[in-house]
């Protein structure tokens, strides 16, 4: 018969040697130029997974990773502080709070401490405080004890005029003790005489009037002069005006002794 022919499905010819052949879902095979492939299932593992992360447009809570994580670590960060924080003004607070009853208990403990030492110290020390004041303020002029007139150390290095003209040169805290050497290189210094005095110029005076008398076979040429009497005297020197016969070398004392040179000598 000529023309299209319509064979049913049930009327197909079966090919010599094929039938249907079952290959299952595990190891399907594809035939590409007679070479078989056989895939492990439908899917490759890893393909989701690779999906996602070539998915630009994947969110966490409708935000990018990026966003997402960001935040959540500010978040962590906040709370944390907040914690810190409360803690630390917990314990501010609290030390705040007891310091003023401490403070207040130990100052009236002192204040009452306080007023009761200068309750009964005022009584008992009147006597001591009037004579310290006394000595501090002027200078004595009688007996063998406490601090004479003392120009040192405002006076240092001027001179003082003798009655005679003679000048003399002020040294504070230097003394010229006997048996040491004479500044001019002959001889040592000696003690021609001492006496008790209460200002420097009257122990100038005793070197010039020294001078005077003929019947000294020795010059006065200086001085020491020391105004701490209870010094002087407690030292066993028995005076505190020392007429040299000659300038000494340079010697250090305290700066309630002095000595004063003549020009010249």
């Amino acid at each position: 018969m000529d023309g299209i022919e319509v064979v049913h499905s049930h009327h197909r010819p079966v090919i010599d040697g094929q039938g249907i052949e079952v290959v299952p879902d595990s190891e399907k095979e594809v035939s590409q130029n007679n070479d078989p492939i056989y895939v492990s299932g439908p899917n490759r593992p890893g393909d989701s997974a690779e999906y996602d992360l070539k998915n630009p447009n994947k969110t966490i809570c409708g935000l990018k990773p990026t966003v997402f994580w960001t935040l959540l670590a500010i978040a962590l960060l906040v709370v944390i502080g907040a914690a810190v924080g409360g803690g630390v003004g917990g314990t501010l607070a609290n030390r705040h709070t007891s310091e003023p009853s401490t403070t207040n208990g130990s100052s009236s403990s002192t204040s009452s401490t306080f007023l009761t030492i200068s309750t009964t110290s005022t009584t008992s020390t009147t006597a001591t405080t009037k004579t310290a004041s006394t000595a501090s303020s002027a200078p004595v002029t009688s007996g063998t004890t406490g601090v004479a007139a003392n120009p040192c150390p405002g006076k240092n290095l001027t001179t003082v005029t003798g009655s005679d003209g003679s000048i003399f040169t002020l040294l504070c805290a230097v003394d010229w003790p006997r048996g040491e050497p004479a500044s001019s290189g002959n001889g040592t210094v000696k003690d021609l005489t001492r006496t008790t005095r209460y200002t420097l110029q009257s122990c100038i005076s005793d070197c010039v009037d020294w001078n005077k008398d003929s019947s000294n076979d020795s010059t006065c040429k200086g001085i020491i002069y020391t105004a701490n009497l209870t010094a002087a005297y407690d030292g066993g020197q028995d005076g505190n005006c020392f007429l040299k016969n000659s300038v000494g070398v340079y010697y250090p004392n305290s700066n309630t002794s002095m000595a004063a040179g003549m020009l010249g000598a």
